[in-house]
């Protein structure tokens, strides 16, 4: 756990980042015009209701704004401050599970560490909490833990349908009585949180549900580039559509486990994830959050995940421009360009899904995984075993006379 010390400090530089990025905001608040300009717009943080939020996600914010004192801007700068701690304890805890889940051997936490999305993305949403719930489950069930896997992965389902994606990865790759357990675990998990919620305010069910069937296209998605024209899809259809995706997200994740006997978890993740969230009614910024610890996990090569950061990057900040060209369209974003940033998103997207894919199908692009099948208690994680661990001058490898510069003259 030691060698991860390094790994969980280096969390500092990304939620530092997304801090100073919301320091415009803390001023003048986080609606309006001036939230889009300072590039520091959080739907978390902004005055507006949440009412549509999936019920894992509401109910973080609502602890969060009870626990922030006063009213006003002085709450949302407790939120703000609260929701850094906690989301930086979360990162901490992700990346240890990162680096100690088994069966996992290309997995590396030091990318998660240093993801620019987490700057990005962090502090936006509370998409962090199932996120973390996900990651939970794969290290549980890459224990044997079956049932604590399950309830973990049923938790996660409760923070929108990305969550969706680590319980279909487990109940592929469990085995007989294992899927049984998997499921009930999950189950139970839906009716124990969600029957209270339920029976307390049935519309904290019913309404993002019912938001995601008629809500329509939202920035992110590419069921949103004809509503840039002015002939947005209908709601239905758009609906439908994600369904569709959906279905093919879980025919692929299926077709890859006939390319390799036992994947891991994190590769059919990834796998699903990239297609459920390009065919989704709509793609937010906080939903990258999603993508990034199972891209650790599965080991996806750091320049495919900055290629990938750097197109969730410019995509977050032309929306925000092109949201600001309401209000002043000398100034703001036209339309053609922010469908540009979102193709460009899309595109990252479908990479890292057909990085995963090819490395199983073919075994293309698959880094080294220095024949190791597990991470070892006492080992420097990540991509820092690699760096020397003395000074080359302690122990010469030259010998008198040898060519080199400077010359070896003497031994010291």
């Amino acid at each position: 756990m030691a060698a991860l010390a390094p790994v969980v400090a280096l969390l500092a530089l990304p939620v530092g980042l997304a801090a100073l990025r919301q320091a415009a905001c803390a001023t003048t608040g986080w609606d309006g015009r001036t939230a889009l300009w300072g590039q520091c717009a959080s739907p978390l943080l902004a005055g507006t209701g949440t009412p549509d939020l999936p019920l894992l996600q509401r109910l973080a914010v609502g602890f969060l704004r009870t626990a922030a004192p006063g009213t006003g801007m002085p709450e949302h700068r407790w939120v703000l401050v609260l929701w850094t701690v906690a989301a930086a304890l979360l990162l901490a805890a992700v990346v240890v599970l990162v680096g100690t889940t088994r069966r996992h051997p290309l997995a590396d936490p030091l990318p998660l560490a240093l993801s620019p999305v987490l700057g990005l993305a962090v502090l936006t949403s509370t998409d962090l909490v199932p996120v973390t719930c996900a990651v939970l489950a794969v290290w549980a069930g890459s224990r044997g833990r079956v049932a604590v896997a399950g309830t973990l992965a049923g938790l996660a389902v409760l923070g929108g349908p990305s969550g969706l994606a680590p319980l279909l990865a487990l109940a592929l790759l469990a085995r007989g009585a294992d899927v049984r357990r998997l499921l009930t675990g999950a189950g139970a998990a839906v009716v124990l949180v969600a029957g209270p919620a339920a029976a307390l305010d049935p519309g904290l069910l019913g309404r993002p549900v019912a938001a995601w069937w008629t809500g329509g296209a939202g920035p992110g998605s590419p069921w949103f580039l004809p509503s840039l024209v002015g002939r947005p899809l209908p709601g239905a259809a758009v609906a439908g559509l994600a369904v569709l995706g959906m279905l093919l997200a879980s025919v692929l994740a299926g077709l890859l486990l006939r390319h390799r006997a036992r994947p891991p978890v994190a590769d059919v993740v990834v796998l699903a994830l990239v297609v459920a969230l390009v065919t989704a009614p709509a793609l937010p910024v906080g939903a990258a959050l999603w993508l990034v610890p199972f891209l650790a996990l599965a080991g996806v090569p750091w320049r495919d995940q900055l290629l990938w950061a750097g197109a969730e990057v410019v995509h977050a900040v032309a929306l925000l421009a092109w949201l600001a060209a309401a209000t002043d369209p000398a100034h703001g974003l036209p339309a053609g360009w922010y469908a540009t940033a979102l193709a460009l998103r899309l595109l990252a997207l479908g990479r890292l899904g057909w990085v995963v894919w090819a490395r199983a199908t073919w075994g293309t692009g698959a880094p080294d995984p220095s024949s190791r099948t597990d991470w070892e208690p006492g080992r420097a994680a990540g991509r820092l075993e690699r760096l020397p661990a003395g000074h080359p001058v302690d122990e010469p490898r030259g010998a008198v006379g040898d060519t080199a510069y400077p010359p070896v003259t003497e031994r010291p």
